[in-house]
């Protein structure tokens, strides 16, 4: 994985073999883009590349945040999981969030909405593509 500012590194992704190269993604990843949980991939372990060949329906949203008060972390966190989301991962400045595409767009953004301006950024994981281009996996799915 490689950022916009041309630094890489490895993040273990937690999957299920499915068949000979293909894997069952078990919770969304923080940081390797275009995949959310219940993905089915195809992994390339020499390139450290993945194809999705199966779309789990899940919306994957990453939230880093820096000098925020914990509670209002956790709030948000109770407030996904009652929206329908679950929390499927944590570092110390990153949450990251999966969604069933169900809830909707405009559910997901008005929580995340409710967040302060400074020291949180938000994106989505699986939604858009390197030049920002909309996937457009969810249409027939919401």
């Amino acid at each position: 994985m490689e950022s916009q500012h041309g630094a890489t590194a490895d993040e273990l992704v937690a999957v299920t073999p499915v068949s000979d190269g293909r894997y069952l993604v078990c919770r969304t990843p923080g940081f390797f883009r275009g995949i959310a949980a219940g993905d089915v991939i195809d992994y390339d372990d020499r390139n450290k590349s993945a194809k999705v060949v199966e779309r789990g329906g899940n919306v994957a949203v990453q939230v880093f945040h820096v000098g925020v008060p914990g509670n209002i972390i956790e709030t948000l966190k109770k407030e996904a999981v009652k929206a329908g989301g679950r929390i499927d991962g944590e570092l110390d400045r990153l949450v990251v969030l999966t969604f069933p595409v169900a809830v909707g767009f405009p559910a997901i953004e008005s929580l995340l909405a409710t967040l302060p301006e400074d020291g949180i950024e938000w994106e989505y994981g699986n939604v858009f593509d390197e030049r920002g281009a909309p996937l457009a996996w969810w249409e027939g799915h919401e």
